[in-house]
């Protein structure tokens, strides 16, 4: 019998993989899919930050960037002593409508009692620091502007994490599980992200499909946060000398992960033009699909 068996090789199972070997844990990871093609992790803006509501994800974006930034001593192993995940700490930017504004004054209250260090402005006083933005229909932006919110590859953090669980004794092989009760092993984790319900019933997790553009632009600014704009739904952050923005139209029971590229005319570019009036000149240059862990709205969780 196993001590542990993980199913699921993307972020959270070889994040798993890698806390438990590291506490003298015998872990076996199992994945289905060793290229990661439709993972959820490398399909997504990589960003992290500690700008939510609820107390618990403020302390795990506050831990994320410890982790992060000191991966090039906890992950490096003899076959990559210098890892890295290409940080780039620009921030966070989160645009409140009157309709969302009630909401983040209470979220604020939580970033202040776990001194998240963010920073709170009305909409009014926006230009004064970001001189791009439109801040018509808006009421209030939180953001922070000292580090500690931005984004890293994917790709070279989730090889760094599993390159490092391999060299402390975690075992990553290709297969499919089908059902729990096929695995024998003292601690089972789920770590199958939108395909959880496959193995488990009773969790109403499903893949929930989204898009993002690749984005040209003759005016580029290369500091600008990754900034979320709530009212419409869009968000984007510049990628070398481009941008990527996601669309708001997320769907579930999607059978491929062809982007959505009407969304690029009818809502995102909109959009963009209207919250940065520079972004009227954009030009599409690419684009793709990925899903995210979602419940759907009739569960009860």
């Amino acid at each position: 019998m196993d001590d542990v068996v993980v199913v699921g090789g993307g972020i959270i199972g070889a994040a798993t993989a890698y806390f438990l070997s590291k506490e003298g844990r015998k872990v076996r990871v199992i994945e289905r899919d060793p290229a990661y093609k439709k993972a959820s992790f490398p399909l997504s803006l990589g960003g992290f930050r500690r700008q939510f509501f609820q107390k618990e994800n403020i302390n795990l974006g506050k831990f994320a960037l410890e982790f992060i930034s000191d991966i090039s001593n906890t992950l490096k192993t003899k076959n990559n002593p210098n890892p890295t995940a290409s940080l780039v700490p620009n921030g966070y930017l989160l645009l409140f409508g009157p309709e969302h504004a009630e909401e983040q004054y209470e979220a604020l209250k939580n970033h202040k009692a776990c001194d998240a260090g963010t920073k709170n402005i009305p909409a009014s006083k926006l230009k004064d620091v970001f001189s791009w933005i439109n801040p018509e229909g808006l009421e209030t932006a939180t953001y922070t502007d000292n580090k500690i919110e931005g984004w890293i590859d994917p790709h070279m953090f989730h090889n760094a994490l599993k390159n490092k669980a391999i060299e402390l004794g975690a075992k990553f092989e290709k297969g499919d599980v089908k059902k729990i009760s096929e695995i024998k092993a003292n601690t089972i984790v789920s770590a199958a992200g939108c395909w959880t319900k496959e193995l488990l019933d009773d969790i109403p997790v499903a893949p929930q499909k989204h898009t993002v553009f690749r984005l040209k632009c003759p005016k580029h600014h290369p500091e600008m946060p990754l900034t979320g704009d709530l009212p419409s739904g869009v968000y984007w952050r510049p990628e070398g000398n481009e941008y990527l923005a996601g669309s708001p139209n997320s769907k579930f029971d999607c059978p491929d992960l062809e982007p959505e590229w009407d969304d690029f005319e009818n809502l995102v570019w909109p959009a963009l033009a209207n919250r940065v009036p520079e972004f009227e000149k954009l030009k599409l240059t690419g684009g793709w699909a990925g899903y995210y862990d979602c419940c759907r709205k009739t569960s009860k969780i």
